[in-house]
């Protein structure tokens, strides 16, 4: 009989989203996600009879965490129905002022509390573990460790797998992937990467939901199953209910708010927009006569989504025949410019003009 394992990162319950520019109402429904995210969880563990949930870290976000999700926290793993194992990260270190140290867990509950790697043992499977402490970030966890002779072995651990480095990711924990099989691990879970990846020794789950508009996925969680004889095979199962999206959205042409309302609603139908957290730049020409009010248009299109805002990147749309008929200091700059128009591209100066208009009217 199979032994298997359900494995999850990253969550951040009680994440702040301020780098999103998130704040009140918006927050805290994506906050709200995340719970139900780690009660989805748990009911998949049910659902695919796992013998094992193990969390690679980042839990939770230390700096923000409340009371209150902590003994969330507490009551849903305690009501988990099997072991969980959780390995701190960054966001989540096991420091003195942590919930890792003080707070009373539930028996099936287990953390790694040390930094150095130990083995604990969950049937025939001896799961090797430890915890970020900040002390160290860039401390390699795998070198100079002795290679582990016989049985099943996996590691679960908060780190960074320096062969595939996301852009301007700080590395924790730094591995690769050699490491891992030359030490003797079956297979590493790891944490800290936010987009589920995978290879022939390394697993990242992801982040179970989007926590920026950087962050377009796959959002998963890690099944596992290892066979009587050792034979390890692990599926990436996507969990995330929420998409964080940007889009554009021309209004190039449109004389009334209704439609570019109706062009929103369009967008969402055709590009599978619904629940999700979505912010739009609105670009292109307007009519003068055009009210873009971002807050009351994200009111009136925001059926459908989880989220919705919007940012005004457009550029007035100038009635130069009429501009041109003023005696202002903005009809000379025009009809002098208009001038001009045969020595240079018509296009060029027509825009040149939109732009000081735009100026003028700052």
């Amino acid at each position: 009989m199979a032994f298997r394992l359900l494995h999850f990162a990253d969550l951040h319950l009680d994440h702040s989203f301020a780098g999103e520019r998130l704040s009140g109402v918006g927050a805290q429904r994506r906050r709200d996600d995340l719970r139900t995210a780690l009660t989805r969880i748990l009911e998949l563990a049910d659902r695919q009879d796992c013998d094992l949930i193990t969390c690679g870290g980042d839990l939770f976000d230390h700096e923000h965490l409340t009371r209150d999700t902590t003994l969330f926290i507490g009551d849903t793993l305690g009501a988990a129905g099997r072991p969980v194992m959780i390995a701190p990260g960054h966001s989540d270190p096991a420091v003195p002022s942590s919930p890792y140290r003080y707070l009373r867990w539930p028996a099936n509950v287990t953390i790694a509390t040390h930094e150095e790697l130990r083995p604990y043992a969950f049937d025939n499977v001896a799961i090797w573990s430890g915890a970020m402490h900040r002390s160290d970030p860039s401390r390699a966890p795998l070198r100079d460790f002795p290679r582990i002779e016989g049985g099943i072995n996996l590691l679960v651990l908060h780190a960074s797998d320096m062969t595939a480095l996301p852009p301007g990711a700080t590395p924790y924990a730094p591995i690769v992937s050699g490491q891992v099989q030359e030490c003797g691990f079956g297979h590493a879970l790891l944490g800290h990467y936010h987009d589920a990846r995978q290879g022939p020794w390394i697993t990242y789950p992801g982040s179970p939901e989007p926590l920026a508009f950087a962050e377009p996925g796959p959002h998963c969680v890690a099944l596992v199953a290892i066979q009587d004889d050792g034979l390890i095979d692990v599926t990436l199962q996507p969990i995330n209910q929420r998409r964080f999206v940007e889009e554009r959205l021309d209004v190039t042409g449109l004389t009334s708010r209704e439609q570019v309302r109706e062009a929103m609603l369009a967008l969402r139908a055709s590009n599978g927009l619904d629940g999700a957290v979505v912010r739009t730049v609105l670009t292109g020409e307007r009519a003068r006569s055009v009210d873009l009010d971002p807050q009351a248009l994200a009111v009136e299109c925001g059926d459908g989504f989880a989220y919705l805002e919007f940012r005004d990147d457009t550029q007035t749309a100038h009635d130069l025949e009429e501009v041109a008929q003023e005696f202002t200091s903005r009809g000379e700059f025009v009809r002098k410019l208009a001038e001009q128009d045969g020595q240079e591209s018509a296009g060029a100066a027509s825009r040149a003009i939109q732009l000081t208009l735009d100026a003028f009217d700052a």
